[in-house]
């Protein structure tokens, strides 16, 4: 403020004099002009400086909050990680032999994140949680509610609703964490950091939080990400060949 006041009274003493004396005015013209440029260079300059240190700062503030982020969800992973901890393999004594045929349609113009399940049986769906799988026995689904008598509505792996805890099996071990559905690309999240992934590693549910049975195969690891060291993400590769069928099967088991 100061420097544009300064600037306001200089320039109109410049023109009284530039108006009274006309040839002093000119040299007394020339020469205030060189001393303001000589002055403005530095503050110029001044300013620059100031504001180049400022956007490095609101950079460094961006880059602490992303970190904080970051935290936050590697804390998640944690908690998750020693809830899935607490799961045992359980064997399905009664196998497959409960499956129910089904036929499906797809929602609006062919959107595959829900499908519609033509099913000749009460699912219960009050007292059990039941998936739909594929004709290969990958999961697909799970039905969410009774539409009609025979029709009912399920929410796909496709779904970006979708979650299942999961486990990836891998020739360096067995790594635990959660799959997110997606109609692009879905994704297990929330991976330790150090875990060493190949393509094609199998994805299966691991029946931990009590609603998916273990070991039903969701699809294989096309593609592994690291988050800035905090964790990873392993895009996963399903294989959509059942929906040129148009038929599905129904697995049910008595909600925990």
């Amino acid at each position: 403020m100061r420097w544009v006041l300064a600037y306001i009274v200089i320039a109109f003493v410049l023109n009284v004099v530039v108006s009274v004396f006309r040839p002093v005015g000119g040299l007394l013209r020339s020469g205030v002009i060189g001393v303001l440029t000589a002055v403005s260079y530095p503050v110029s300059k001044g300013l620059g400086f100031v504001k180049s240190g400022f956007d490095r700062y609101l950079v460094l503030i961006s880059v602490e909050e992303e970190n904080k982020r970051l935290k936050r969800e590697l804390a998640h992973c944690i908690l998750i990680n020693k809830e899935l901890e607490r799961f045992e393999k359980k064997d399905d004594k009664k196998g497959y032999s409960d499956l129910i045929e089904a036929s499906f349609s797809f929602k609006g113009n062919f959107e595959n994140d829900e499908i519609y399940l033509y099913v000749k049986k009460n699912l219960n769906l009050e007292e059990n949680n039941c998936f739909v799988l594929s004709h290969k026995l990958a999961l697909v689904g799970l039905v969410k509610r009774r539409v009609k008598k025979d029709i009912y509505v399920a929410q796909t792996v496709f779904n970006p609703s979708f979650v299942a805890d999961v486990y990836i099996k891998s020739e360096n071990g067995t790594f635990k964490a959660l799959f997110m559905g997606s109609e692009y690309r879905p994704k297990v999240e929330f991976l330790d950091p150090n875990v060493k992934l190949n393509r094609g590693d199998g994805v299966y549910t691991t029946s931990a939080l009590g609603i998916y049975p273990y070991g039903l195969f969701i699809g294989r690891v096309a593609q592994i990400k690291d988050v800035n060291g905090y964790y990873k993400v392993a895009y996963v590769d399903i294989d959509k060949s059942f929906f040129n069928d148009w038929q599905v099967f129904v697995l049910c088991r008595r909600k925990q």
